[in-house]
């Protein structure tokens, strides 16, 4: 699921960050009122107790049509570097170094199946500190909460309790603005990931009378109340910011 939080940025420079034009096959502007049934829609489908045994895929079902119709209105909208991931390993570096981290001793290489990782360029003693990562550098629950999330940080409890929650959406927030600190981090990050929240239907059928198929019905269900419970408490905040409330 996308959560998508629009800000206006003042551009100061030429960014290579820009948002993605809607192409062949997206809707035309979808009005808030649309979305906001939809929204809550989906809210109430994820809020309703865990049906009884036989009727879970059943409600999966239910559920991922409600976001796969969110997902084409707001086709689109997503904001998007050029290039790819590994294009940008050479500002990261370069950022980091500028800000105090170590970055001698190793160096970013591609393992295949398991990804990009780091790849020791010297021989690393046994116990060695070879890597540090100034607290500076990194994204965190405080950052966040001195950020332009910290308004809303300190309204709701939900986010408050939710750690993970408030990072995500600190993320979102860094990679909508060309002036990001963390940008040269954030341009590095995949675009997406092989857990079950990016399998298709026909690909978490396979998981059918499995153990696992329980747990993926579950983060599934949590992960679109989540966001259809954000996506409300965004569009008060935005409007107590436009009418002053």
């Amino acid at each position: 699921i996308c959560f998508f939080i629009c800000f206006s940025w003042k551009m100061g420079k030429k960014s290579r960050v820009k948002t993605q034009k809607s192409g062949t096959g997206a809707t035309a502007t979808v009005s808030p009122k649309e979305m906001l049934n939809l929204i809550s829609e989906l809210l109430q489908k994820c809020s309703s107790p865990t049906p009884g045994p036989g009727k879970e895929w059943e409600e999966y079902v239910q559920i991922r049509s409600l976001v796969e119709k969110i997902r084409k209105k707001q086709k689109g909208l997503s904001v998007v570097f050029d290039g790819k991931r590994d294009d940008y390993f050479p500002e990261l570096i370069k950022w980091a170094t500028e800000n105090g981290a170590s970055t001698e001793g190793f160096e970013i290489a591609n393992f295949e199946e398991e990804g990009f990782g780091l790849k020791a360029t010297r021989e690393i003693k046994a116990e060695e500190l070879f890597l540090w990562v100034p607290r500076k550098l990194l994204m965190t629950v405080e950052s966040a909460k001195n950020s332009v999330l910290g308004s809303l940080y300190s309204q709701d409890r939900i986010l408050q309790a939710m750690g993970n929650i408030t990072l995500a959406f600190h993320l979102l927030c860094e990679r909508a603005n060309p002036n990001s600190f963390w940008l040269p981090y954030i341009q590095t990050l995949p675009s997406e990931y092989d857990t079950p929240l990016y399998f298709e239907e026909d690909e978490v059928q396979y998981l059918q009378s499995t153990q696992a198929i329980h747990d993926v019905f579950s983060q599934y269900k949590n992960t679109a109340r989540q966001y259809a419970y954000f996506y409300k408490v965004i569009q008060v905040s935005i409007l107590n910011v436009v009418y002053n409330i």
